[in-house]
């Protein structure tokens, strides 16, 4: 294993390093254009004869497409044990990128009666590569088929080599069949991108291809990447360990040895501050891999002596830095302090804290995804996700407001950039009423309907936008709640996650406005009025329209209860000594004022009682906790009320 002290390497050294083995590509470019023309002018004429030399598989008697009766029975080829580890990958890789789907589509206020948005949707068709040159290799199928089927892509295309006999390993094919990917492609390489990204009489055109492969397959897809979306280009394989003194080093040979197996290509540095711990881990590295095949050990040999190694720094930090600036695929923190470090690394595909988190963890079945960036890549590009299988579309509405605020400064933008066309599409438009609806006390009502809906309050002081939507939790919602008040928006999004609402608020303030308890108070009554809409919306579902429950943190209890009967009244009750003024940036009488506020905006009765606690911040978060829990009893459907309202007096 090549050693180097960092204090004494020449930029030579570095640069060498940096380039991660990188080889000219100009003959390897000049044959991947050649396939590409050649698929380009011949078709499947060229892809027969491409495959017939470079895999030696004869697709005039096989077909292009594996048949579906081979897909079913790959099953029984698959050794039970395999299979068994198989299906438990999927599962995990399942409930982790299930976690990343977004909420099929957002619409808020924004400024002066804008109403935007976006509509999530899955790609039309893409294609998922599964390389076999080096191996079998079912993972990079899960990995890129659980989050395509999870973003709901109707038109999935497995591309992978075929053998000898034109059979493709039939372990991807297992994983396509608990996928329900019912399309494998026979093709490899260069010629397999350019087919589907060009398409041919037999081979579909998609729209995205995504999944590693080899150089001629990364070259083909920069090729390509003006006739087909290329996605995340990974490949060659590369990981970065920083590990201190404190540890194992058998741990951290093993973690050297992980990504260096991959092939002659790859990189896979060591950076410590330990000469101690490089002395022990280089001689464990010769014993390990005395127990890996001759290839493999010869990949590993090449790539630590020639692609990687190890690198002494003076201080840890220093190798942090080097990290950065090199963004690794991989990187491992074998550190006695990971937690420490972990915010200091910016650049990286995926972090993985040791010493009990092997490398091949991720690779194979933990959930995060493992096709990553390489290259350097990590710097602005991301790992593979539900994300890369969805396309976005922007939603725009103006108001009759809107139009009449915003026509002359769009006017005098466009007159600005010397398009006089759009600056009349704007400024000579008529105003057509709409279909938003105003209300007292400075309300606008957006877009409602029965699971969701958009208001503004317009007051001298303020504009406070909110968004409700009932749904898959918005994993991105946290963001989306932004009022003067940190407390505040830490105990909108508690509400939000007792109640299973996903609430989105932004409060503009005119001027120096300061007074934030008419702030509390305003943003309650805007998020009740957004409430009682959608109650008043579901009553002829049936639902409960009232609820009570206790919210719990530690030595904090609180109890709530709620009813909607078209009446405002807010009632709290201190069964302790009501000596916390402040919690954090809000006073307490504050919390109060948006309790008050959301009671006169939702027209309904609030009981609330602090059974107990000392700390400012558990007693106000439990009765917060409480205070969703039966607001989302209060949406329970009960088949006895449905068409009726709540209290003998109704809403």
């Amino acid at each position: 294993m090549k050693i180097y002290k960092f204090s004494e390497m020449n930029q030579s050294d570095v640069n060498r390093i940096f380039s991660r083995g990188s080889r000219e590509f100009g003959e390897i470019e000049k044959i991947v254009r050649d396939i590409i023309n050649d698929v380009k002018v011949n078709g499947d004429d060229a892809l027969i004869r491409l495959e017939k030399k470079l895999d030696n598989c004869d697709l005039t008697k096989s077909g292009f497409y594996v048949e579906e009766k081979d897909i079913n029975e790959s099953e029984t080829l698959v050794n039970v044990n395999l299979k068994e580890s198989i299906d438990l990958a999927i599962a995990n890789i399942k409930d982790f990128h299930s976690v990343q789907s977004p909420q099929k589509m957002w619409i808020q206020p924004f400024g002066r009666g804008i109403l935007a948005g976006e509509i999530y949707n899955p790609i039309d068709s893409v294609g998922l590569y599964v390389p076999h040159g080096k191996g079998s290799f079912p993972s990079v199928a899960i990995m890129l088929g659980v989050p395509a089927t999870i973003a709901g892509v109707k038109n999935i295309v497995v591309i992978t080599p075929p053998d000898k006999e034109c059979n493709v390993d039939p372990n991807v094919l297992y994983v396509c069949k608990v996928l329900g990917i019912s399309k494998v492609l026979k093709l490899g390489g260069a010629q397999a991108i350019a087919a589907v990204a060009l398409g041919t009489k037999s081979v579909e055109k998609v729209s995205k291809i995504l999944g590693p492969g080899s150089l001629y397959v990364n070259i083909a897809k920069q090729l390509l990447a003006g006739r087909i979306d290329i996605g995340l280009l990974a490949g060659p394989s590369e990981s970065i360990v920083i590990a201190d003194h404190t540890q194992n080093p058998l741990n951290v040979a093993l973690d050297l040895i992980n990504e260096a197996e991959h092939g002659p290509d790859s990189t896979s540095l060591l950076l410590t501050d330990s000469s101690d711990l490089v002395n022990s881990v280089n001689s464990l590295v010769d014993k390990l891999i005395e127990r890996i095949d001759e290839n493999r050990r010869k990949y590993v040999e090449k790539v630590l002596e020639e692609n990687g190694g190890a690198i002494i720094f003076d201080k840890i930090d220093d190798a942090i830095s080097f990290t950065n600036n090199f963004a690794p695929e991989h990187l491992v923190l074998d550190l006695s302090n990971p937690l420490d470090v972990l915010g200091k690394i910016k650049n990286a595909g995926e972090i993985l804290i040791g010493p009990n988190t092997p490398i091949s963890a991720g690779n194979y079945l933990a959930g995060p995804n493992a096709v990553l960036p390489t290259n350097g890549f990590a710097k602005s590009m991301s790992v593979l996700s539900v994300r890369d299988f969805l396309k976005v579309t922007s939603v725009l509405k103006f108001s009759p407001e809107a139009l009449t605020f915003y026509k002359d400064h769009i006017r005098t933008l466009a007159l600005a950039e010397g398009f006089p066309a759009h600056a009349m599409s704007a400024s000579e438009r008529i105003v057509v009423q709409s279909d938003i609806t105003k209300e007292d006390d400075g309300i606008t009502i957006y877009n409602m309907t029965e699971n969701s809906i958009n208001i503004t309050r317009e007051t001298r002081e303020s504009s406070i936008s909110v968004s409700l939507y009932f749904g898959q939790r918005d994993i991105e919602g946290k963001r989306k709640i932004n009022t003067p008040l940190n407390f505040l928006n830490h105990m909108l999004e508690t509400i939000s996650w007792r109640s299973g609402i996903n609430i989105s608020v932004k409060v503009s303030l005119e001027g120096a406005y300061k007074l934030m308890h008419v702030v509390a108070e305003d943003v309650g009554i805007s998020i009740g009025t957004a409430v009682s809409k959608l109650i008043n919306q579901q009553i002829a579902k049936g639902i409960e329209g009232s609820g009570s429950a206790f919210g719990i943190i530690d030595e904090a209890e609180s109890m709530v209860a709620l009813s909607f009967e078209g009446r405002s009244s807010f009632q709290i009750k201190y069964l302790i000594p009501k000596n916390f003024e402040f919690v954090e940036d809000m006073k307490s009488a504050d919390l109060e004022n948006f309790l008050s506020g959301f009671a006169q905006g939702a027209r309904c009765t609030i009981h609330a009682t602090i059974l107990s606690g000392t700390d400012p911040h558990h007693i106000w978060e439990s009765l917060f906790r409480a205070f969703g829990e039966s607001l989302r009893r209060c949406f329970d459907e009960n088949k006895f009320r449905k068409g009726t309202t709540p209290g003998v007096k109704g809403i």
